[in-house]
């Protein structure tokens, strides 16, 4: 068994390649590799290597070449710069990529594929660094435990626990092109060296460790908090003088580790004057840190991507403060320095959440002090009880990790904003359900029309004659979708009364049942002038409804700004089998008019109505 704790890092990088290749699918559209933030952070290697542009013009054939359909459309990750544009990411992950880009242009010439910098090659290459980053974060990782007094049995599920009960999982082999497994890997690589620095003295290991902080610096600044543990790691100041000391006396590796940094960190600027003719920009335009407005409870308690809420394992590990505490108060200061500073930090930018899509994805950056703390904590309890206890503990919250990990790959959990009550009626499903959240804040005014099917309320409901007792949710009635008439009941009528502002939202909730699965069912929402259809939309509701079961449908549209006065709105649901039924219940339809501001014009989860 001792044997087997030495390769821990080989058996998390082959548990994470088969989760990979079950999960991820880099020749669809949905499974892209270099995607969201990721594009920005990669653009740099294209355009200095192919298109020769650094103004990035080419985005927008790639975008049509292989991120059209993809929902939610791409993102920009240009910002203007004056009379031009700046990619507004940091390049340290086009650094790290550029032997990995170089790899996949070699191959794309070879066997034929486009040579554009986003074809197959590319998409597997940033996979393949991002597999490489994690296992050379978790042998850092392990290695970096085992210095600090940990026993090969303890580093080794200490590790385990990092790479399976934490959101590491999801950023890496679901989103390998977003910034955070690398830098989890540097900065457990970083607090390796630099306590080898102080405690092993080499030459080396000042050079590796003032390499890996560049490049944790370039990637995401603020990462560059981690020079605050540096004492940390020294453990006493007499260890931390002598150390300095002969790293000044060791001249050669002093002035190779220097000109190294220096000539790495000249990059970003010599970026922002091939981008824009100038020396320095602050290429992130109007998102900026908040200082005076810190989102502390929300970045760790909140349902909607709170730390501790999607990573309890954290949470846990507070506990190792306290033993930290009577061991050490200079190294406990330390630590909670730089823990504080980097939360209060994070909860200070303009966008608290981060666009996360499970759990907060900066604090994958330094999983390193949440693997510490473990230690801390088992380091303290002497009683084998207690320690079986909190493994058990802890095996629980990888098991729960694990089965979240599954919901947010199958929408189970939304990718949108998650409220309390989205979270506990997700929380042991393993079936998405649609839904839509309009913030109450966002609500200026609303009007409701229901129809529980129970009686014909008039002419204002469509398809009357699809009401039917043979099956029902609530009361007798439903209405009964078939081959015959395939539209179910629903309004149609004039909207020009229904809203007070520009802003207008349809939302509609319904319980829907389907005795089999049937391809194709879907929520239609026609807006018409004169009987002729202007803005056909509709949603898909296949894979959201449970057969042989009720099952809550939540769907809400955006209403186009450009609709006359004087259009009518049709709303049904529409069941295009020739052999099964489909059946609708207790349907409540909102016309809800919006705060005309931008965070109330671009919810998640609301359709863009064409």
């Amino acid at each position: 068994m001792k044997y087997l704790y030495k390769f821990t890092p080989e058996i998390i990088l082959f548990v994470y390649l088969q989760v990979f290749l079950g999960f991820k699918a880099p020749n669809t559209l949905s499974g892209h590799m270099i995607n969201d933030d990721g594009k920005g952070y990669y653009a740099y290697l294209p355009a200095i290597f192919i298109y020769k542009d650094m103004q990035f013009n080419f985005q927008e054939k790639i975008d049509y070449e292989y991120y059209t359909g993809v929902a939610p459309p791409p993102k920009d990750y240009r910002n203007p710069a004056g009379s031009k544009k700046v990619d507004k990411f940091f390049p340290g992950m086009a650094i790290i990529w550029l032997p990995f880009f170089l790899a996949a242009h070699i191959l794309a010439i070879l066997e034929v594929f486009p040579k554009d910098g986003y074809s197959l090659p590319y998409q597997y290459a940033i996979a393949l660094s991002a597999l490489l980053f994690l296992w050379l974060g978790a042998r850092w990782l392990q290695k970096l435990l085992k210095q600090f007094g940990s026993g090969d049995r303890t580093a080794a599920f200490i590790t385990l626990t990092v790479a399976l009960g934490t959101n590491l999982l999801f950023y890496t082999a679901m989103e390998p092109a977003m910034p955070h497994i690398y830098s989890f890997a540097l900065i457990s690589g970083f607090a390796y060296f630099t306590f080898n620095l102080f405690h092993d003295f080499r030459p080396k290991w000042f050079v590796k460790s003032l390499l890996s902080l560049t490049l944790i610096v370039l990637i995401r600044p603020t990462n560059g908090l981690v020079v605050l543990l540096i004492p940390f790691f020294a453990g006493s100041v007499p260890a931390f003088r002598h150390s300095i000391s002969l790293v000044v006396k060791e001249r050669k590796a002093l002035i190779r580790g220097i000109i190294q940094a220096l000539v790495l960190l000249m990059i970003p600027f010599v970026l922002w004057y091939l981008q824009t003719g100038r020396l320095f920009v602050y290429s992130y335009g109007n998102e900026k840190f908040n200082f005076l407005s810190p989102q502390l409870a929300d970045i760790l308690f909140s349902f909607n991507r709170g730390w501790f809420v999607y990573t309890p394992v954290a949470f846990v590990a507070l506990f190792g403060f306290i033993p930290l505490l009577l061991y050490s108060r200079s190294r406990f200061f330390l630590m909670a320095l730089f823990l504080g500073a980097f939360i209060y930090i994070s909860s200070c930018w303009w966008l608290w959440g981060y666009n996360s899509q499970f759990g907060q994805h900066v604090f994958i950056d330094i999983l390193f002090a949440t693997a510490l703390l473990l230690l801390f904590l088992y380091q303290a309890l002497e009683n084998t009880i207690f320690k079986s206890v909190l493994s058990g503990i802890l095996v629980i919250l990888i098991a729960l990790n694990l089965f979240q990990f599954y919901q947010q790959t199958r929408q189970v959990l939304p990718a949108g904003l998650v409220t309390k009550s989205i979270y506990e009626a997700s929380f042991f499903s393993l079936v998405p359900v649609v839904r839509s959240y309009i913030p109450d804040e966002c609500i200026t005014s609303s009007k409701t029309l229901e129809n529980d099917m129970e009686r014909d309320k008039g002419g204002i409901w469509m398809n009357p004659r699809t009401r039917t007792d043979k099956v029902f949710h609530q009361g007798h009635w439903s209405s009964r979708t078939d081959n015959i008439i395939p539209y179910s009941i629903g309004p149609e009528t004039r909207f020009d009364s229904l809203f007070t502002t520009k802003n207008r939202v349809i939302r509609i909730n319904s319980w829907v049942f389907a005795p089999i699965e049937i391809a194709g069912i879907t929520m239609v929402v026609d807006f018409q002038l004169k009987g002729k259809s202007i803005s056909h939309n509709q949603v898909t509701l296949d894979r959201f409804i449970r057969p042989k079961s009720w099952t809550h449908t939540g769907v809400a549209f955006y209403v186009p700004r450009t609709l006359p006065k004087n259009c009518t709105v049709k709303i049904y649901f529409y069941n295009p089998s020739a052999c099964y039924q489909f059946f609708i219940d207790d349907l409540v339809i909102d016309f809800l008019s919006l705060k005309d501001d931008p965070a109330c014009r671009k919810i998640d989860g609301v359709v863009v109505t064409n």
